[in-house]
C-alpha cells in the first residue's frame, strides 16, 4: 500500500486550498510584496497534511505532522532565492483497512536539513541535504523526492509590480518528480488574486487567493516486463496570508482534488490493465510561534 500513497503524493506535490473567513480591508495605497533577507534567523512553522487515494473501492490515506524551521539565506534581484529548512519534528501515519499505523522510518527525518535553491517561479534549481535518510528502497527514494518537492511548493512567487485589492498574477511551472520505477511530470498553472488586507496571527498581512489547474503524466517499470503509465488532471483553490511588513509567510492552506488513470502491464499477462482513482489532498501551514 505504501507505493500507492507515494504515487498519490507525486500527483499532488503542489496544490492549493481555501482558507476560512476573516475581516479584510482595502489598503490605503498600492504596495510591493517581497520576501526579505533574514540571514541566520529561523522562522518555525507547523505543517499538517493528508492525502487520500480512492481506487475501485479501496481507500488508502496518509497523514503527516511536521514542524520545521526555515530561513532565507540569499535573495537575488532576478528572483532567485536560497532557503534552508530544518525538520524539528516529523511523523507520518498511514491508514488502510480502518487502521492508522505510524511510519517508523519517518522519525529519521527529525533533525535533518534541506537546502533549496529556487528560481523566480519556485522551480527547483538545486537542492542538498537529507543525507541521514536511507535510500535503500524505491519507496525511500520516492518519499525523499516528494518531500523535497512538497517543501519547495511552500514558496509562492510574488509579483514584481505593486499590488492592491484585485491585483492578479500567474505562475506556470513544470515539476519533475521521481516515482518508484519511473518519472512523473506535474504541470501547474496557478492564478493569484489579492483579496484584501488584515491581521493574521497578530501580523499585518495581505490575503491572496490561489486557484490552480494541474495536469500530469509519467511512466516507468516495475520490472523487466511490467511497464506502467500514469496520467492525472485536477484543480484546487487556496489562500495565502503574507506578512508584507516583514516579508514572511504567515499561513498557507491548500486543498486539491485530482483524477488519475494508471495503466500497467501485468506479469505473465498479454493485456494492459487500467485503474482509475481520485486523490484528495489537504495541507495547512502556519507559524508555530
Amino acid at each position: 500500500m505504501k507505493y500507492l500513497v507515494w504515487l498519490a503524493l507525486a500527483v499532488l506535490v503542489v496544490s492549493a486550498g481555501c482558507g476560512g473567513k476573516s475581516a479584510l480591508s482595502t489598503a490605503p495605497q498600492a504596495m510591493t510584496l517581497a520576501y526579505k533577507q533574514v540571514g541566520d534567523q529561523y522562522t518555525q512553522y507547523k505543517m499538517s497534511s493528508s492525502v487520500t487515494l480512492n481506487m475501485q473501492g479501496t481507500t488508502v490515506s496518509s497523514v503527516s505532522d511536521i514542524t520545521y524551521s526555515a530561513r532565507i539565506e540569499s535573495l537575488a534581484t532576478d528572483g532567485m532565492i536560497v532557503r534552508r529548512l530544518v525538520f524539528d519534528e516529523f511523523s507520518i501515519f498511514e491508514q488502510s483497512g480502518g487502521r492508522l499505523e505510524p511510519d517508523a522510518a519517518a522519525a529519521g527525518y527529525k533533525g535533518q536539513y534541506l537546502w533549496l535553491k529556487l528560481g523566480p517561479q519556485g522551480e527547483i534549481v538545486e537542492w542538498k541535504g537529507l543525507d541521514g535518510i536511507g535510500s535503500y528502497t524505491a519507496e525511500d527514494r520516492s518519499l525523499k523526492n516528494v518531500l523535497v518537492q512538497q517543501m519547495a511548493s511552500t514558496f509562492q512567487p510574488l509579483p514584481s509590480s505593486e499590488v492592491n485589492v484585485g491585483s492578479t498574477w500567474q505562475r506556470s511551472i513544470n515539476i519533475p518528480v521521481i516515482i518508484r520505477g519511473g518519472e512523473f511530470t506535474q504541470k501547474i498553472s496557478t492564478d493569484y488574486e489579492v483579496l484584501g488586507f488584515g491581521l493574521r496571527s497578530g501580523r499585518n498581512c495581505v490575503k491572496i487567493q490561489a486557484k490552480a489547474a494541474l495536469e500530469g503524466e509519467g511512466s516507468g517499470s516495475r520490472g523487466p516486463d511490467r511497464q506502467f503509465w500514469l496520467n492525472s488532471k485536477g484543480s484546487g483553490k487556496g489562500s495565502i496570508w503574507f506578512d508584507y511588513e516583514n516579508g514572511t509567510l504567515v499561513e498557507y492552506e491548500m486543498k486539491v482534488t485530482a483524477n488519475q488513470v494508471l495503466r500497467y502491464e501485468r506479469a505473465g499477462k498479454a493485456d494492459v490493465a487500467t485503474e482509475e482513482s481520485t486523490v484528495d489532498s489537504q495541507v495547512h501551514i502556519k507559524l508555530a510561534k
